[in-house]
C-alpha cells in the first residue's frame, strides 16, 4: 500500500512533490520549506477545498496538479506562478478563473474540465504560449473575443453550442 512519506525526511532541495491520493484536507505545511526549489507539485485526488495565501509563494512551480479535489476558488494570486507551464485544476468546484491568470505567461497546458465555469477570462488571449486548453464537461456560454485570433493552433475541432468555426491545430478540447 502506498503511504504518504513525511517530507522532512527528504532532501532539503526538492523539485517534485507527489501527494496524490493522500486524503489531504489541507495543503501540508512542510511543502513551503521547499519554496526555493519546488518545480512540480501534484496534489491531485485529495479533498482540498481551498488554497491558502502561503501556497502562492511557491513561485518556482512549473507544473501544478490539483485535479479531483473540492477547490471552490482559484484566487487572483495565481498570477504569482509566472513560471507555470502546466496547470490541471480539472474536476473541482471552481466557478470562475481570475483575470490575473494572464500573468502566467509561460502557461502551455491548462485543464479546467469538469468545473462549473460559464466563461473564460477576457485576458485569456494574452496567454501567448498556451497550446493545449481542455474545457471538457463545462457549459461555456462564450469565449473571449480574441481567443481565435491569438493562435489558430489553439482552436482544434471545437464542438460546442457557442458556434465556433473549426480550424487546424493542437488542442482545445470540449
Amino acid at each position: 500500500m502506498f503511504h504518504c512519506i513525511p517530507l522532512w525526511r527528504c532532501n532539503r532541495h526538492v523539485e517534485t512533490i507527489d501527494k496524490r491520493h493522500c486524503s489531504l484536507v489541507y495543503v501540508p505545511e512542510e511543502i513551503y520549506r521547499y519554496a526555493r526549489s519546488l518545480e512540480e507539485l501534484l496534489l491531485d485526488a485529495n479533498q482540498l477545498r481551498e488554497l491558502p495565501e502561503q501556497f502562492f509563494q511557491l513561485v518556482k512551480l512549473r507544473k501544478l496538479g490539483l485535479s479531483d479535489n473540492e477547490i471552490q476558488r482559484l484566487p487572483p494570486e495565481i498570477a504569482n506562478f509566472m513560471q507555470l507551464v502546466e496547470l490541471d485544476v480539472s474536476r473541482n468546484d471552481i466557478p470562475e478563473i481570475p483575470e490575473s491568470i494572464s500573468f502566467c505567461k509561460a502557461l502551455q497546458i491548462a485543464d479546467f474540465s469538469g468545473n462549473p465555469l460559464t466563461r473564460l477570462p477576457e485576458s485569456f488571449p494574452e496567454l501567448q504560449n498556451l497550446t493545449c486548453l481542455s474545457v471538457n464537461d463545462i457549459s461555456l456560454q462564450s469565449l473571449p473575443e480574441n481567443i481565435g485570433n491569438r493562435s489558430a493552433r489553439l482552436l482544434h475541432p471545437f464542438r460546442t453550442d457557442i458556434g465556433l468555426k473549426q480550424s487546424g491545430g493542437s488542442c482545445l478540447t470540449t
